[in-house]
């Protein structure tokens, strides 16, 4: 939860696809909830990823790293 009120919509970030699919995609903040879920300590981000070519499916963990 260090994050809870540091990301914003509008923000940019860096999508870390995981395993098996590899490589990182810039992405735009365009939701924040404002309900943090207690049992795991964590809240809802929504993201904007430019996917023209369907090569990303849907459903894949990834990470992201947010830039100021």
């Amino acid at each position: 939860m260090a994050m809870l009120g540091r990301v914003k919509t509008g923000m940019r970030g860096e999508v870390s696809l995981e395993a098996p699919l590899s490589g990182r995609h810039a992405a735009l903040v365009t939701v924040v909830d404002r309900v943090v879920d207690s049992a795991s300590g964590t809240f809802g981000v929504r993201l904007e990823l430019p996917n023209p070519n369907g090569e990303l499916p849907a459903g894949v963990k990834c990470r992201v790293r947010f830039e100021g």
